[in-house]
């Protein structure tokens, strides 16, 4: 009995001395991690010439993208407002945003610009 109750003291004395360095760590630390952000894809967004409407940028300041996220690469400088765009098609990406496939008139510029940059919110035919 008598070294029973010594291994139970040493073993009180490990754990407090342990926790006093700060080197416990708690079990379920090791079970759970913390889920990484989700990363957007800009690539494999296909599109096509669906749709016959036009409109106007009227942000100024954004850029054609690369994908359908703002995280995406800019393809274009800045696109000033009041800049006349054609419309391919529009996509709902994963945050439930619709962006729109254009081509800026007059040129062979091409990428993707979210709907809330358009004067009237983008396209209606569907990638």
């Amino acid at each position: 009995m008598k070294l029973h109750a010594r291994f139970r003291k040493a073993k009180k004395t490990a754990i407090l001395s342990t926790a006093l360095l700060g080197l416990v760590i708690p079990t379920n630390a090791l079970l759970t991690a913390a889920p990484a952000a989700a990363a957007v894809s800009c690539i494999g967004w296909g599109w096509k010439n669906a749709d016959a409407g036009d409109g106007y940028m009227v942000k100024s300041g954004t850029h054609l993208k690369a994908g359908p996220y703002s995280a995406c690469d800019n393809l274009t400088t800045t696109v000033p407002a009041g800049t006349h765009l054609y419309y391919h098609c529009y996509v709902v990406n994963d945050y439930s945003n619709t962006w729109t496939h254009v081509r800026i008139a007059g040129t062979s510029i091409e990428g993707w610009t979210s709907d809330d940059n358009l004067d009237d919110h983008g396209a209606l035919s569907h990638c």
